[in-house]
């Protein structure tokens, strides 16, 4: 257990208990995240409404975009610069939203959400752009090995991937100072940002990640992939090792595996964890399987969907 007169900076990454023992309160944490922003009234309703209604109404998706410009140019935007647009133009929401699919369009609210307050506020010490385009990166492959899986509802996959590292941007707006040594700590000695945060005292930003969700009550398959995306085994997961939910750890981990084996962006390390063959093994896989979805997940890659047209 780090004590204070190990570490005796005093911080937000550093709190102490009266016996000097670090102790984090996460919950309290994201509380204090002002510079975090709140998910927009709309894009909450449009989060819910996709995840909670299966047989789908356009005029309602229609009129929720509608009350938030900003959502709708989004939408728009990755419609006109997705692999149909060559075949269809979306000159309307209308023709944007039955182009995209409502999962789609879900998903491009939660990442607009996110990358256009946070691309550019802390631009000094830390590659954002990277790091989105290893978050939207760990989405699409997340949703392609669904799909592989014969899932019908791989599209959930993706904003579970897109947001795994959310603890880390909560993070950064709590101590961007501390959390760049963070960063340059597991750089420097080829471990993971996790890793580098134990050693530190710092908020683990699994945790930070998984209170956040729950904060904004954002469904508990990605909380939970928040807070397990680092945890390998079954076992020792927060979660009953027949929980269905553990197929979406489980995907997600593999699709940040090959992200970051394929190079795509930068999450604040370069290292690679090992026990991927346990999670190929929960997931029904094998090698050949894996060397099949990684050329997959290159070709996906190129053909994105108009997503990474996001970061530009």
């Amino acid at each position: 257990m780090t004590t204070k007169s190990q570490n005796p900076k005093n911080s937000t990454f550093t709190k102490f208990d009266t016996d000097g023992n670090i102790r984090h309160d996460y919950y309290s944490l994201a509380d204090s995240i002002s510079t975090l922003p709140v998910l927009s009234s709309s894009v909450i309703e449009l989060v819910s409404f996709v995840e909670h209604t299966y047989d789908g109404d356009i005029d309602n998706i229609l009129n929720i975009i509608k009350e938030d410009q900003s959502l709708a140019s989004h939408v728009l935007r990755v419609a006109n610069a997705s692999k149909y647009a060559k075949m269809v133009k979306s000159e309307t929401l209308t023709d944007a939203i039955q182009l995209l699919g409502f999962e789609k369009v879900r998903d491009v609210a939660l990442a607009s959400s996110f990358i256009g307050n946070l691309l550019d506020p802390y631009s000094k010490g830390f590659d954002w752009q990277a790091f989105w385009k290893h978050s939207i990166s760990v989405g699409i492959i997340s949703s392609l090995i669904a799909k592989f899986l014969g899932r019908e509802d791989f599209e959930k996959f993706y904003t579970a991937g897109l947001l795994h590292d959310m603890g880390k941007v909560g993070a950064f707006c709590l101590d961007e100072k501390n959390m760049l040594l963070v960063a340059k700590k597991a750089r420097e000695h080829k471990i993971s940002m996790l890793q580098a945060e134990l050693i530190t005292g710092a908020p683990r930003h699994d945790l930070l990640g998984h209170a956040i969700c729950e904060r904004w009550n954002l469904p508990e398959y990605i909380g939970q992939v928040c807070r397990n995306h680092h945890t390998h085994s079954r076992s020792q997961r927060n979660l009953s090792p027949t929980d269905l939910i553990n197929d979406f750890v489980d995907i997600v981990i593999l699709a940040n595996h090959l992200v970051r084996k394929i190079g795509l962006g930068y999450s604040g390390h370069n290292s690679t964890e090992n026990g991927i063959e346990e999670i190929l093994e929960c997931l029904g896989l094998d090698n050949q399987d894996f060397k099949k979805m990684e050329e997959l997940a290159k070709n996906e890659i190129k053909q994105s969907g108009g997503m990474m047209e996001l970061l530009g």
